[in-house]
């Protein structure tokens, strides 16, 4: 009984001693997760106001609101991940290249398995002329996402770029072997077959690319080429008059290298 008494009469007064406490606790929790709830609508909000400037043009409001984004997101990487890769992007379109490189590497520390950044970093790595890392950001995209096939076409292409057609060649042709409907692997296969000294037996591959893809006018391009390598200006003329409807610059571009050949 004494036992009792004394326990009945000292729990209120450890409730009590326990309640400023615990009224304290409650109000920083309280007030961190206002914090939190304005933060992330801020976020949002941020998000949502960048895209408007960034689809108008205006890519310098559009940084300005990611990297506010990035700011406000320290305890929510993907946010954080997904600000750098907009960002990321805007300087790749803007050709931007060292700012992009450094957006995409951020967003990859804080998203390692995005594939896309990984793609996007090899392209910028690529326009730098740093093809060896560019190769090891692509096969780090494929590895992580075996259907992104941009990311299997830019290694092809960086391998030609880097003069290894072999290499190229391999990747392009594995990748029409397993994805038999994808346009710019026929093509890209068809330009490394006309660097190689192989231009008519490039053309069909040129062709089959136009026939899955008809309103890509890189594809016409690409074919006026190696019809001019085979010294068949007449069909490359057909390809430029194509391009006319399609995209008048490459129409410009290609009658240009074809009057450059004729002399």
């Amino acid at each position: 009984m004494l036992l009792s008494s004394t326990y009945a009469k000292r729990y209120p007064r450890v409730a009590r001693a326990w309640l400023p406490r615990l009224i304290f606790i409650l109000a920083v929790f309280t007030g961190a997760f206002a914090e939190q709830t304005d933060s992330t609508g801020e976020v949002e909000r941020l998000m949502s106001v960048a895209k408007t400037p960034q689809q108008e043009g205006h890519y310098d409001d559009a940084i300005r609101a990611y990297r506010q984004v990035v700011a406000l997101s320290k305890k929510s990487p993907k946010n954080a991940a997904l600000a750098y890769f907009n960002a990321g992007t805007i300087y790749l379109q803007f050709k931007k290249h060292t700012d992009a490189v450094n957006a995409f590497q951020h967003s990859i520390l804080l998203e390692p398995n995005s594939a896309e950044a990984n793609n996007n970093l090899g392209e910028a790595l690529a326009f730098l002329k740093q093809y060896s890392q560019a190769v090891v950001a692509f096969q780090r995209a494929i590895a992580l996402d075996k259907n992104l096939l941009v990311a299997q076409f830019n290694m092809g292409l960086t391998y030609s770029q880097m003069g290894q057609l072999k290499y190229a060649a391999f990747v392009y042709k594995v990748l029409v072997r397993d994805h038999p409907d994808y346009a710019p692997g026929y093509d890209g296969m068809a330009v490394i077959l006309a660097k190689s000294g192989r231009a008519r037996e490039a053309i069909p591959l040129h062709q089959k690319a136009v026939s899955l893809s008809p309103d890509n006018p890189s594809f016409y391009y690409n074919l006026g080429i190696s019809y001019l390598v085979l010294g068949n200006t007449g069909k490359a003329l057909e390809q430029k008059e194509k391009l006319l409807q399609l995209d008048p610059l490459a129409a410009n571009r290609l009658a240009t290298f074809i009057a450059k050949y004729q002399k």
